[in-house]
């Protein structure tokens, strides 16, 4: 319909029109209005006006990871032998298109205790994810993790996408497995006199104070190494706790570590000897007590306790002089 704008005048039309935001296009609006004096010529007025709206982005990344029984890798069972140290664990990444627009992934990076790898390939040309879709998955293959070796195994992964206007943005997400390494020693101990005869069959002694050896023979029945942390004894009588972690590391070195059977300068198990001092003719039992203590180089701490008991006879009073004839 036709208008009178007089100078000075302003008026303003307006319309309503539905625009997609989320479809990445540019939307250009020109409008052109024509105009009679009077008396005198037509003229002409023309203006544009461009939109571009930016679309929103937004993506999720979850790291999963599971051993070969199916077990979230946290929860995967402590090894009980060393051929079990050895799990091969497997590595997925979901992806989630939780905004309004589709999405381009163009870059999609993991990163595994400095190591990195690109997941891009493992989709297949499959980049494009768009609301609604189901989350794409892509697992890299099962890789074999020493759970025995005291380490931490950290993941990254870290995505990049663009929707069709607009900037683009990151999704990460971490996962940690501290595998617990198993603890396991034992320790036993024996006992001999100076002539090799087992402290449990001495007879009743002709001296009292004798120098008896002890051995405290020691094992790891697990399998991974195990530092030694404390190592004592105790004999009764007439007790009190004596350190013997000397005897080891003059034995096998300081810090005191053993592994299992192979993997040691020394064959297993260790042994260690004392010779102490003891009165065999106090007509009670004498109990020699050890406890070591061990550690993995990640979990928890060990012990064992070993004891050896004996009781001497005591010997037969000396007789009395046979008196000699009356005169």
């Amino acid at each position: 319909n036709e208008r009178e704008i007089c100078p000075g005048e302003t008026f303003a039309v307006e319309e309503t029109v539905d625009t997609d935001l989320c479809a990445g296009n540019t939307y250009t609006t020109n409008t052109l209005v024509e105009a009679n004096p009077p008396n005198g010529d037509a003229c002409q007025a023309t203006d544009e006006y461009t939109v571009t709206p930016e679309a929103a982005c937004a993506t999720i990344v979850e790291i999963t990871c599971t051993d070969s029984e199916g077990n979230d890798c946290e929860d995967t069972p402590e090894p009980e032998t060393p051929e079990d140290c050895l799990e091969p664990f497997t590595y997925c990444y979901i992806v989630t298109n939780v905004g309004s627009t589709c999405m381009d992934i163009t870059s999609f990076v993991r990163d595994r205790n400095g190591g990195t790898a690109d997941l891009i390939p493992l989709l297949n040309g499959n980049t494009e994810i768009c609301p609604g879709d189901d989350p794409i998955e892509v697992c890299e293959e099962p890789e074999p993790t020493d759970l025995c070796a005291g380490e931490t195994y950290e993941t990254s992964v870290v995505l990049e996408a663009n929707p069709p206007n607009g900037d683009s943005c990151q999704a990460t997400d971490e996962y940690t497995v501290e595998p617990e390494a198993p603890c396991d020693v034992t320790v036993e101990v024996t006992c001999v006199d100076s002539e090799g005869t087992d402290c449990e069959a001495i007879e009743a002694p002709e001296d009292c104070v004798q120098d008896l050896t002890y051995t405290y023979c020691i094992d790891n029945p697990g399998p991974t190494c195990m530092e030694v942390t404390d190592f004592v004894r105790t004999i009764t009588p007439p007790g009190g706790e004596v350190s013997i972690l000397g005897l080891l590391t003059a034995e096998i070195g300081n810090p005191p570590v053993i592994c299992p059977p192979g993997e040691n300068a020394f064959d297993l198990p260790i042994c260690v000897s004392e010779e102490v001092s003891t009165n065999l003719c106090t007509n009670e039992k004498i109990s020699v007590t050890t406890k070591i203590t061990a550690a993995p180089p990640n979990g928890d701490m060990c012990m064992d306790t070993g004891m050896y008991m004996f009781t001497v006879p005591t010997p037969a009073p000396t007789p009395p002089p046979t008196p000699g004839p009356t005169p």
